[in-house]
C-alpha cells in the first residue's frame, strides 16, 4: 500500500521526465491519458530528433499510436510497404519477400515505415497538452527528499516530483546519477565494471536523399543489403530514400560519444561511395542527393539494473541495439507503456497518493521483471543479424542467403512473428480509438513448447525482418545456450 500524505503537504504524485525523444514524448502522451502530473524536460532548445533516418514502427506500437491519438496523422504521410528485397553484395537479388506486407494485412495496420524526425514531430504535435514539455532545461543534479526528489537544472531552477525517469538515450545523465546515488547509499550496488557494459564494434552512416534518377527503386520499397563487414538498408517512400550503413570499425567499451566534422563525414562516405545497393545504385549515388546525413556509433547492451533509489531508465539509457532491426524504439515505446500502466494501477484510486521509497523500489523491479528478457533478446538477436549480414562467418552466409529465403521458412517467420505482435503491451485503462482489435493478428496466441533446433532460431535471425521472428523463434524454441556465430 501507498502512503499518502495530508494537510499543507497534499499535492498529486509527479514524474519527472529526462529527455524529449520518441521515448519521452511516448511517456508524457500515456501519462496525460493517466492522468498523472508530470514535466518533460529537453535539454534542446527544440524537439528535434536528427540520430538515425528510418524508423519502422510494427503493428503492436501503432495500436499504441492510436490510444495517443496520432495513428490517422501518421497512416497520412507514408506508403505502405509494397515490395521487399534481400540482395547480395553487389546489389543483386538472392530473396523476395512479402513478410512485412503479410504482419500488415494480418492486423490491418499497415507496417509504418518514415523517417524518425517526423515521428518524433507527430509525437509533440499531437500531445493533448504541450505545456507539459520544458525545453532548453538541462539537467545537473537530482536530490533525494523524504518524500520525493527535486532535480536541478544547469538555469538555477528546481523540478520537485516523485520519481525521475530517465528517457535521455545511450549517454544518459540520469544513469551516472543513478550509479552515484547507488554507491552512496545501497549496500547492494553493483560494482563498477557492471555499471556501464555497453560496446560498439559498428558505426553507420545514414541519410536521407532525394530520389532522382533512380529507376531501380520503386516507391515503397524495403531493400537489405549484405555485405562483408558492412550490410546496407534501403527504404523508400515517394520521391525520397532513407538509408544507412553498417560498418565494422574498432572494439570500444565503454563506447565514447561519436561526433565527427562535416569533413570527418563526407570521408567516411567517400570510403563506401563504391559499394552498389540496388541495382547499380551506390552509396556515392544516394551520398550525392542527400537532403540529410550523419553518422554514429552502434552501441550494444543491457544494463543489469535499470534503477536506483527513485530514479528509473527506459529505453536506450537502459538497453541499446544495432540498427538493423528498427526495433529499438519499439522495444522503447513499449516498456514506457508497461511503466505507466504500473503506475496508473497504483495511483487510479487517489492521485494525491506517494510511494515510500521501499513501494517505489517495488514498483520499479516490477517494471524491469516485465520489460529487461525482451530487451535482452532484442538486443542480442539484433547484434547476431547485424554480423550476419555482414557476413562475420561462412556459416552466417550460409543461412542469410541459402536458408532463410526458403518459402516455408518465409511463411513460418511471418506466422511467428504475428504471434508475438499480438501480446505487445498496450495502455490497459483507455481504449483504441481507430483501429479493428477483432482482425485475425490480434487473436494470435504464442505457442509455447520444448526446446528446438537451434539452427532454426539462428535461420529466422538472418530473415528481413528477423527482429520479430527471431524474437518469435525464441519464444517458441528458448533461446539456445549455444547460440553462435562462430
Amino acid at each position: 500500500m501507498m502512503e499518502k500524505q495530508t494537510g499543507a503537504s497534499q499535492k498529486p504524485f509527479r514524474v519527472v521526465i529526462v529527455g524529449a525523444g520518441i521515448v519521452g514524448l511516448s511517456l508524457s502522451h500515456a501519462l496525460q491519458l493517466a492522468k498523472i502530473d508530470h514535466v518533460v524536460l529537453e535539454k534542446h532548445r527544440e524537439i528535434v530528433s536528427v540520430r538515425g533516418a528510418a524508423l519502422m514502427i510494427w503493428p503492436g506500437i501503432a495500436r499504441v499510436f492510436d490510444q495517443f491519438g496520432i495513428l490517422k496523422d501518421i497512416q497520412a504521410t507514408f506508403t505502405p510497404v509494397s515490395a521487399e528485397y534481400d540482395r547480395y553484395p553487389d546489389g543483386s537479388v538472392y530473396c523476395v519477400g512479402d513478410n512485412v506486407q503479410t504482419v500488415g494485412k494480418a492486423f490491418e495496420l499497415p507496417v509504418i515505415l518514415f523517417d524518425r524526425m517526423r515521428c518524433v514531430t507527430h509525437l509533440y504535435e499531437g500531445l493533448p497538452d504541450q505545456s507539459f514539455i520544458r525545453t532548453n532545461s538541462r539537467v545537473d543534479r537530482v536530490e533525494h527528499t523524504k518524500t520525493g526528489v527535486k532535480v536541478y537544472l544547469t538555469d538555477g531552477t528546481v523540478e520537485e516530483g516523485d520519481i525521475v525517469v530517465g528517457a535521455d538515450g545511450v549517454h544518459s545523465i540520469v544513469k551516472q546519477l543513478m550509479w552515484d546515488y547507488a554507491a552512496k547509499n545501497e549496500s547492494d550496488a553493483l560494482p563498477e565494471l557492471h555499471k556501464n557494459p555497453l560496446y560498439s564494434d559498428f558505426k553507420a552512416i545514414f541519410g536521407t536523399s532525394e530520389m532522382k534518377d533512380m529507376p531501380e527503386l520503386g516507391p515503397s520499397d524495403v531493400h537489405v543489403v549484405n555485405g562483408y563487414n558492412t550490410n546496407k538498408l534501403v527504404f523508400t517512400q515517394p520521391g525520397k530514400v532513407l538509408w544507412a550503413l553498417m560498418y565494422r570499425d574498432e572494439h570500444e567499451q565503454p563506447p565514447t560519444p561519436f561526433r565527427p566534422t562535416q569533413q570527418e563525414q563526407d570521408e567516411i562516405a567517400a570510403r563506401f561511395k563504391d559499394l552498389k545497393l540496388v541495382g547499380n545504385i551506390t552509396v556515392g549515388d544516394l551520398y550525392k542527393n542527400k537532403t540529410r546525413a550523419g553518422v554514429l556509433s552502434l552501441e550494444e547492451g543491457i544494463l543489469n539494473k535499470w534503477h536506483s533509489g527513485r530514479m528509473v531508465l527506459v529505453g536506450d539509457s537502459a538497453h541499446k541495439m544495432t540498427a538493423d532491426l528498427g526495433m529499438g524504439a519499439n522495444t522503447a515505446i513499449e516498456s514506457a507503456v508497461v511503466l505507466v500502466n504500473l503506475l496508473h494501477g497504483a495511483l487510479k484510486d487517489d492521485p494525491n497518493r506517494h510511494f515510500s521509497q521501499d513501494e517505489i523500489s517495488d514498483l520499479f523491479a516490477k517494471y524491469q521483471k516485465k520489460r529487461y528478457p525482451a530487451a535482452k533478446i532484442w538486443m542480442e538477436l539484433s547484434g547476431k543479424v547485424t554480423r550476419s549480414r555482414s557476413y562475420e562467418s561462412l556459416w552466417a552466409r550460409f543461412f542469410v542467403t541459402q536458408i532463410a529465403p526458403m518459402p516455408w521458412m518465409q511463411k513460418m517467420k511471418s506466422a511467428k512473428f504475428i504471434q508475438v505482435l499480438a501480446k505487445t503491451a498496450k495502455l490497459d485503462f483507455v481504449s483504441t480509438r481507430t483501429i479493428n482489435e477483432n482482425a485475425e493478428g490480434w487473436k494470435q496466441v504464442p505457442e509455447n513448447k520444448g526446446n528446438g533446433a537451434s539452427w532454426v532460431a539462428y535461420a529466422l535471425v538472418t530473415s528481413v525482418v528477423g527482429v520479430g521472428l527471431s524474437y518469435a523463434a525464441v519464444l517458441k524454441w528458448g533461446l539456445p545456450a549455444s547460440f553462435s556465430m562462430a
